[in-house]
């Protein structure tokens, strides 16, 4: 009978399927109660050939070949056929949740998909993951369930009962309903985004640069364009452009300046954090607030500038149009002035869609004004309102009367009003509707003072010394190379000065960088730690900033005599000390030979001892490479949490590297010392966190990935000398400094927005670098015959484009670090790690970040393997390993990576792009 007329049923089936909740006991006795009949072996395997027969003749949904439908075949048929069966519901719901929060837009169905894949692939259950695999439903019912108004291929009554069901789950009904909103909050904000404007410059009333001007949104309205664009550092550029500009300050008005007049770029706004996101309401906010290209501009009252406008606008009368006429090969414009108090000029402008006011209203409005809007005004400056012609008149504001100071300036009666935030309507008691008019009122954006501050906030003598200490440096304009002076000033008054320049504010100056690895370098034998130091930061044109950096004060003193540890205050204790010599750096041994630089730390608890340390030079440390690279030796390597005869464990490895990274050097051969075992540490803790493949890929990074100029000079030179003749050889360093410098200062001035040249790299191009790079040669030149020597080089250049282009990509790559896109995985993972901008990124976000995407290697089910505070603690070790120890429990979160390599290459890879980003790593070496 059945076999005749079987859709009844699969469909009784099928709903059984819906209801099925995962617990494995309660599908095929349900639906034996539903038919009345025994489900035994011959009748599933009977119910798989009639769905079978209703894929061949109807489509039904298919199984696919996951180890869940693989074990479970004939159950998989009807649950695959249920559409959103309730088990996954709740999971579902949390995902999109998640999703939204996270800034993926409702309409970019595929990100959607590719995120909640990310999502799915964590949870204990594989059916959501199997189920997210059906692309076309999953696209509906997302779509749908986010947006229940939209129209769609599934049926209405079908979607309202899953709309009821989930209801029935109060954790899937606060999720779904969280998702809902925030997406109707989103796509009601972008409606209400404006674009931005082309503004002319003018110079004796003529254009003679372009500007964009971003347009004036209420502060409201900023914030939430500002996260829903979602541009790590909230700076935006634009093609062709002279500087970033903050985002807030952008969309309060500010302006970028392009170099160029004409042609007008097409889309010329840009993220500033060179990503392209195609994800729907990110994608769609960035292209509301591009300039629309335009062929008139009123001139401002000001009579320097003028925006365009377009048609349907309003124009005052006696106001002043420029019409942009055509403009010849050398980017010229002809133009013609129209004037909106001439009939012939009116008539003009009203054919070309422009309405033109009929006279000027009889009220004047003055503030602070938005810029290029004669109708908005800035905030916390008072609105002067006058009547031409009228004194004392009186004014309503909003329907009632207005009320405030009476100012005279000029002669003229100014009613000074202080309204609040807003639209407002301002008219004259006894007046026509020509007089009326309206303005608004927003908040002016919140300017990131000029300041410098020391990081870690406490500070101290030890922290600039071991590297630990940066300096943070803002401003409330974008400014580019600015020059920098910084002064470490010693009780005995002997002073060390480091220069250098910022390429761009805001900026982080870490400990590895060159101008504080320069004064570290002349800091030994000040002995600074017994009395501290005066630190002055001086940002030329900005400002200047005195820190007092004080010594170490220390509860647990190491007595030099005894060779014991004394810890002071009221409970006066005797600590013995526990030591390590460089060659055997790991930590235990109660003897060590006393000639060899060795790090002495008391036998304390980790949060106290691993921080104490002290590195002392023996008396033969005094010859330079007495102690090589090569002397470091360490036991055989142990992927698990404890040493054991057969090698040495993670937290041990981890114990020694914190104690050596964070010990006092006393001098700065222990110092050099010092940072040789660290990076042998680090070596070691690498292979065993990530791999011996990932230790070997990191061999390849260098410091100078971390600027794109540099790593762009690398691999043209790379390429040149792999061609006939190769470069010029230099014997003098001095020379080869020059030269590289002076290389990088042309390639800034033809490329200041490279990541554009990436894309449009042609022949002219090409032959541009070609010349800059001749022009550093003869720079060159001219110095060696300056210092009285003959110049033993020749220089012709002549790459092909496609070298010039291979060189751009490689230099994209390596500052990337797309070396490791193998080893992280799965693809979401890797797709969402190498976007940020990880120069702008806190501790949190980076967490955040990982936390994000992360996918346990083992699904359990339950909790998650690794959670916030595993990857937390996985992050620290590699950024701030004083803050991990000081953690409780650490050694148990951080072991957790070892059963999940995947993760540690992913928090690894965060580290190493974070300390790229902010200039973090050593010449030369990765770690």
């Amino acid at each position: 009978m059945w076999s005749w007329s079987y859709l009844p049923l699969v469909v009784i089936a099928t709903e059984v399927g819906y209801r099925y909740r995962g617990t494995g006991t309660d599908f095929w006795p349900v639906l034996s109660q539903d038919l009345g009949t025994e489900a035994g072996p011959a009748f599933r395997s009977a119910l798989s050939r009639l769905f079978g027969l209703g894929h061949d003749r109807f489509r039904l949904a298919q199984p696919g070949d996951s180890p869940w439908e693989r074990h479970f075949p004939h159950i998989s048929w009807p649950i695959g056929n249920s559409v959103v069966p309730l088990e996954i519901q709740p999971q579902l719901a949390d995902a999109l949740r998640r999703a939204v929060r996270a800034g993926v837009s409702a309409d970019d169905t595929e990100r959607l998909l590719e995120y909640l894949r990310a999502l799915a692939a964590g949870h204990a259950s594989r059916r959501f993951e199997n189920w997210l695999l059906q692309r076309d439903l999953a696209f509906e019912i997302m779509r749908r369930l986010l947006a229940p108004e939209s129209a769609g291929w599934l049926s209405e009554n079908f979607l309202m009962r899953i709309d009821r069901d989930i209801r029935k789950d109060w954790g899937a009904l606060r999720a779904i309903t969280e998702a809902r909103k925030t997406v109707a909050r989103r796509t009601a904000r972008l409606a209400q985004i404006v674009p931005s404007r082309y503004v002319l410059v003018l110079t004796d009333g003529a254009p003679s640069h372009l500007v964009i001007r971003g347009p004036a949104l209420p502060a409201q309205l900023r914030d939430e364009v500002i996260a829903a664009l979602r541009i790590h550092g909230d700076r935006i550029r634009a093609t062709d452009g002279m500087q970033a500009l903050p985002l807030g300050s952008f969309l309060a008005g500010g302006e970028i300046a392009l170099k160029s007049l004409f042609p007008f770029p097409l889309k010329p706004l840009r993220r500033d954090d060179a990503l392209d996101v195609e994800e729907g309401t990110v994608n769609a906010a960035m292209e509301r607030l591009q300039p629309l290209e335009s062929e008139f501009f009123a001139v401002e009252s000001n009579g320097l500038t003028a925006h365009a406008v377009f048609r349907d606008d309003k124009i005052q009368p006696e106001s002043k149009i420029i019409q942009l006429i055509r403009a010849d090969g050398d980017g010229n414009l002809e133009t013609r002035t129209l004037e909106a108090s001439i009939p012939s000029d009116i008539e003009f402008l009203r054919r070309r869609g422009f309405v033109i006011a009929d006279r000027v209203p009889s009220l004047q409005l003055l503030g602070l004004p938005a810029p290029g809007y004669y109708n908005r005004f800035l905030g916390d400056f008072p609105v002067l309102v006058a009547q031409r012609g009228v004194a004392g008149a009186e004014l309503l504001l909003d329907g009632s009367v207005a009320s405030g100071e009476v100012l005279s300036i000029r002669g003229i009666e100014w009613k000074a009003l202080r309204p609040d935030v807003g639209r407002h309507l301002i008219e004259p008691a006894e007046g026509r509707d020509l007089d009326r008019l309206d303005f608004e009122v927003i908040e002016p954006p919140d300017v990131e003072s000029a300041m410098v501050k020391l990081l870690p906030a406490n500070a101290n003598v030890s922290d600039l010394e071991s590297g630990r200490l940066e300096i943070k440096i803002t401003a409330p304009l974008a400014l580019e190379a600015v020059a920098i002076r910084v002064r470490v000033i010693s009780p005995n008054e002997t002073v060390l000065v480091s220069e250098g320049v910022i390429e761009r504010l805001p900026a982080r100056i870490t400990g590895r960088s060159p101008i504080l690895h320069e004064i570290q370098t002349q800091l030994a034998g000040l002995q600074a730690n017994e009395s501290g130091l005066r630190l002055h930061v001086e940002v030329q044109g900005l400002l200047e900033k005195v820190f007092s950096l004080p010594p170490v004060r220390r509860e647990i003193r190491y007595d030099g005599d005894t060779g014991n540890w004394i810890r002071t205050g009221e409970d006066e204790k005797v600590l013995a000390s526990i030591r390590a010599p460089v060659a055997a750096p790991l930590l235990g041994a109660r003897n060590s030979d006393s000639k060899a630089t060795r790090l002495v730390l008391p036998d304390a608890p980790d949060h106290e001892a691993l921080t104490a340390g002290l590195i002392l030079s023996g008396p033969d440390s005094t010859r330079l490479g007495l102690v090589d690279r090569s002397r470091v030796s360490l036991p055989a390597l142990l992927r698990e949490p404890t040493s054991s005869e057969n090698g040495v464990g993670l937290i041990e490895l981890a114990r020694a590297n914190v104690a050596w990274q964070l010990a006092e050097a006393r001098d700065l051969l222990g110092n050099w010392q010092r940072w040789s075992v660290v990076e042998e540490l680090e070596a070691a803790l690498i292979e065993q966190l990530c791999g011996a493949r990932w230790r070997r890929l990191e061999t390849e990074i260098d410091s100078s990935f971390a600027d794109f100029y540099a790593a762009l000079l690398r691999f043209i030179s790379e390429i040149w000398d792999s061609t006939k003749g190769g470069r010029p050889q230099l014997d003098d360093a001095r020379d080869r400094e020059f030269l590289s410098s002076r290389i990088l200062q042309k390639m800034k001035e033809i490329l200041p927005d490279p990541q554009t040249a990436v894309t449009n790299i042609g022949d002219d191009l090409a032959g541009a670098l070609d010349l800059a790079m001749e022009d550093a040669y003869d720079d060159l030149r001219a110095a060696v015959e300056a210092r009285g020597d003959t110049p033993e080089f020749s220089c012709a250049v002549g790459f092909l484009t496609d070298d010039w282009r291979s060189a751009f990509r490689k230099a994209g790559d390596a500052q990337r670090l797309l070396i490791f896109q193998p080893y992280i995985l799965p693809d979401a993972r890797w797709s969402a790690l190498v976007r940020p901008f990880y120069s702008e990124l806190t501790e949190d976000d980076l967490v955040d970040l990982l936390d994000s995407v992360h996918v346990d290697a083992f699904r359990r089910p339950g909790l998650r393997w690794l959670g916030r505070s595993e990857l937390r603690a996985m992050l620290q070790l590699w950024l701030s390993p004083k803050a991990m120890v000081e953690t409780e429990g650490w050694r148990e979160l951080l072991a957790k990576g070892l059963s999940d390599i995947r993760t540690s290459r992913a928090v690894r890879y965060v580290a190493l792009r974070r300390k790229l980003a902010l200039g973090d790593l050593p010449d030369g070496s990765a770690n």
